[in-house]
């Protein structure tokens, strides 16, 4: 595994061109034609975020500004790890007629599309950052931390997208499965509510559930105005780790047959 590693990176290396490439087609052509353009990358995440904290705290008669403060520190990770995975499935089935004319590593579709994914996730983040500084968030130094919590979440969704991406050749069926999976994801994640307010079966379900440190990490700073616990960054680097050990292994397994089952 080690030499396929190492080869990998050397030809994502020789071909950074290309990888940045589909970077950059990834963040024009995603919006590209609509009349807004890319204001929508701070439109959507921010009607969701609206219409969900109105009505959870209508319902739940909780503080506005604080449950909107809440909710985005929690909706910022999970949508940069959801729209990986759930867009990996596509990653080389979109690419197929590229993939079969030339040569080019094919671990760059998967990197290209999280590394699409997190500068359009990081950008939201920005501007919706404003917009809550007028809702009383706390501005502190732990902020500094939230590239590190970035690139630990980056790590963890580039693993689990690797893995998608390849079992979607083989299994087409996939890509409509992992949205239903990803919505059941959603609700066994404290993004709308706090862990810590469960009790019973829930809580222990919720526990094993390996977003939950990547959630602290953007919510302790966020929220809380101090640092993510020790506990929490210890968790989410060793998932971070065990993901992307996972998704290279089953990438380096399947890689030469990927072009065969397209």
């Amino acid at each position: 595994m080690n030499i396929g590693l190492r080869r990998t990176a050397l030809e994502v290396i020789q071909y950074h061109s290309v990888l940045g490439q589909l970077v950059h087609q990834y963040l024009t052509l995603r919006y590209r034609r609509t009349a807004l353009g890319y204001l929508w990358t701070l439109i959507n995440p921010l009607l969701m975020m609206g219409v969900t904290a109105v009505v959870f705290a209508t319902l739940f008669k909780l503080d506005l500004v604080t449950y909107s403060v809440f909710l985005f520190a929690g909706m910022v990770p999970w949508n940069c790890f959801s729209a990986t995975v759930t867009q990996s499935c596509a990653a080389f089935l979109l690419n197929e007629g590229l993939i079969k004319k030339i040569y080019l590593p094919k671990v760059i579709f998967p990197l290209s599309l999280a590394l699409g994914i997190l500068i359009d996730s990081a950008l939201s983040f920005v501007a919706l950052f404003l917009i809550i500084l007028l809702f009383g968030a706390p501005i502190s130094w732990p902020l500094l931390f939230i590239p590190i919590a970035y690139g630990l979440l980056f790590f963890f969704s580039l693993g689990m997208g690797l893995m998608v991406s390849v079992a979607t050749v083989f299994f087409r069926d996939l890509q409509y499965v992992i949205g239903v999976v990803m919505q059941a994801w959603f609700f066994l994640t404290p993004v709308m509510y706090r862990h810590e307010a469960l009790t019973g079966k829930v809580a222990w379900l919720v526990a094993l559930n390996p977003m939950v440190p990547f959630i602290e990490l953007f919510r302790a700073p966020l929220d809380k105005g101090h640092l993510p616990s020790v506990t929490a960054i210890t968790y989410a680097s060793v998932f971070a780790m065990c993901s992307m050990m996972a998704g290279f292994s089953v990438f380096l397994a399947q890689e030469k047959k990927v072009v065969f089952r397209l």
